[in-house]
């Protein structure tokens, strides 16, 4: 039987680990030799976090 809270915690991880490795890619790494590390602390933060999100979603829904 199917949860629909996984399920919207699923869909909503997923979109957000897409989302969120983007923005990972293009600010952190903003321009050809620059990297900015505060930043991607963050961006990377919001990666792993809806990661487990998605993760957790799947095993559940």
């Amino acid at each position: 039987m199917m949860h629909e809270g996984w399920a919207i915690t699923c869909v909503v991880g997923f979109w957000g680990w897409i989302l969120a490795t983007i923005g990972f890619i293009l600010k952190s790494f903003s321009s050809a030799h620059s990297f900015s590390g505060k930043v991607s602390v963050m961006w990377g933060g919001a990666v792993i976090f809806f990661y487990a999100a998605w993760f957790l979603g799947m095993l559940n829904a």
